[in-house]
């Protein structure tokens, strides 16, 4: 089946990348059911998922990707996760920023808890792995990378619905922005921000919370 999706998340996976978004009609409109936004995550079956880098690098926020889905294939909170055949995958536009002004969620908390990480007893009562939300409260924060020094890890501060969140950046298109201009949300009043949850971490059994993209 043939669907089309505006990305709001290309970000690092694993060895590849994850890529989601909110799925469009036929006119190109967001579609809304049971008063929230229709998200599509498209994978692979290797590993945890990752769609190959060679295959999405290209593709930025806001574009409008079309594919054949051949499955749909939740994994417990994962229900967004698709099949689709890898030849289909096109660019075929890009979505207007306003447009995504009726898909911001509304909810108490991100993901149930306003703490940065899930647990394995809380994930088990989630049906859904990714939201889009808007803040006026933000910076980045930079933290020390042990593997490369001069290239600290870049963290997003931000207030929602009267919590602060502290939560790991991976949007490889913000980052490399950030580091060509620090000072980048100088003149920002407002982002969107798509934020995910991580695989299962090993060492704590715990899902992390991630913000997949930055949308400004």
């Amino acid at each position: 089946m043939k669907k089309r999706f505006v990305c709001l998340a290309n970000s690092y996976k694993e060895q590849g990348r994850c890529v989601a978004g909110i799925e469009l009609d036929a006119k190109g409109n967001i579609i809304i059911e049971d008063g929230k936004p229709k998200w599509i995550r498209p994978v692979s079956a290797d590993g945890h998922g990752e769609v190959s880098s060679d295959l999405v690098s290209g593709i930025s926020l806001l574009d409008i990707v079309e594919l054949d889905v051949t499955e749909e294939c939740p994994d417990g909170h994962q229900s967004e996760n698709v099949f689709f055949d890898e030849k289909s995958l096109e660019r075929v536009g890009t979505l207007s920023k306003g447009k995504l002004n009726k898909a911001s969620e509304e909810s108490k908390y991100i993901f149930a808890t306003r703490y940065p990480s899930i647990s394995e007893e809380v994930i088990e009562k989630l049906s859904h792995s990714l939201m889009l939300i808007e803040t006026d409260n933000f910076e980045v924060i930079e933290k020390p990378n042990a593997e490369k020094p001069k290239y600290p890890k870049i963290r997003l501060k931000f207030s929602y619905n009267g919590f602060e969140y502290d939560l790991p950046i991976t949007d490889p298109d913000f980052q490399k922005r950030y580091w060509e201009n620090p000072k980048i949300f100088d003149k920002i009043n407002s982002i969107k921000l798509c934020l995910s949850l991580g695989v299962k971490f090993s060492e704590t059994n715990r899902y992390y919370k991630l913000v997949a993209g930055i949308i400004y």
